[in-house]
Parts: C-alpha cells; sequence; structure tokens
C-alpha cells in the first residue's frame, strides 16, 4: 500500500504542475493579448489627440484672421471718419500692419498647434511601443513557463 500511495502521490503532483503550467501560461498569453490591445487603443488615441489639437490650432488661426479682420474696418473707418483716404499712404501702410501682424498671429497659432499634436502623438506612440513590449515580453514569459513546465513534467514524470 505504502508504494502505490506514493505512485499517486506522484501522478498528482504531476498532474498539479501540469494544471499550473497551464495556468501560467494561459495568464502569460492573456497578458500579452491585453497589452497588444492597449498598444493599439494607445496608438489611435494619440492619432486622434494630435488631429484635435491641430484641429484645434486651425479654429484658433481663424478667429485671429477674423480678429484681424475686425481691426482692420475699425481703422479704416477710423481714419475715413476723421477725413484721412483710406487705401493710400499712412492709411494703407496702417492696414498692411495690421494684417500682417495678424497673418503672423494666424500662423503662429498653427505652427504651435501642430508642434503640439507632433508631441502629443508621438508620446502615443512611446506609449504604444511600451505596451507592444509589454505584449513581446508576456509571449517570452509564456514560452518560459512552457517550457518550465514541461522540464518539470518530465522530471516528475520520470520519477512517477
Amino acid at each position: 500500500m505504502g508504494i502505490e500511495t506514493a505512485v499517486l502521490a506522484g501522478y498528482a503532483a504531476t498532474a498539479a504542475a501540469a494544471v499550473g503550467t497551464a495556468v501560467s501560461v494561459y495568464s502569460a498569453m492573456e497578458q500579452k493579448d491585453a497589452n497588444k490591445e492597449l498598444a493599439a487603443q494607445q496608438a489611435q488615441q494619440a492619432k486622434e489627440d494630435a488631429a484635435y489639437a491641430a484641429s484645434q490650432a486651425e479654429v484658433q488661426a481663424r478667429q485671429i484672421r477674423k480678429a484681424t479682420d475686425r481691426q482692420r474696418a475699425e481703422a479704416r473707418a477710423s481714419l475715413a471718419s476723421s477725413g484721412v483716404s483710406v487705401g493710400v499712404g499712412t492709411a494703407e501702410q496702417i492696414d498692411q500692419d495690421i494684417q500682417r501682424a495678424g497673418e503672423e498671429d494666424a500662423l503662429m497659432a498653427i505652427y504651435d498647434g501642430k508642434n503640439n499634436a507632433r508631441g502629443i502623438y508621438q508620446s502615443g506612440q512611446l506609449a504604444a511601443t511600451r505596451s507592444r513590449n509589454a505584449a513581446t515580453a508576456a509571449g517570452t514569459n509564456a514560452w518560459t513557463s512552457a517550457l518550465q513546465g514541461g522540464s518539470s513534467l518530465a522530471r516528475g514524470w520520470s520519477k512517477a
């Protein structure tokens, strides 16, 4: 009875090792899949956030241009009401200066928005890369667990 009990205990230990290995491999593969999914979500979110930042900069530039047009109109009206000929000489120079300054501001808003968008996109891509690396590590962990479990099973089986 003692030998049979030892054999049964050996089989039980081998079965437990097999189950443990299977759970470990399954867990690592699930982690790998989750990290891959996270990487895809991070990349997509970065793309959308960057597009939003660029779009927001375009809207801001449009608002600056509208404000510039209002400022130019007010300046022309003010000059015309004081008897100055609009569209020639100093009045024309003032109008051009307002237009140039407004366009510079609008272009800076677009430039800043695009730089911001690029930074957002790059940060998202880095986060996605970290998640892909974690997925690769989890896949490697799954293989390692499988090999270690297989080795343990082989040793346990030969003892049984």
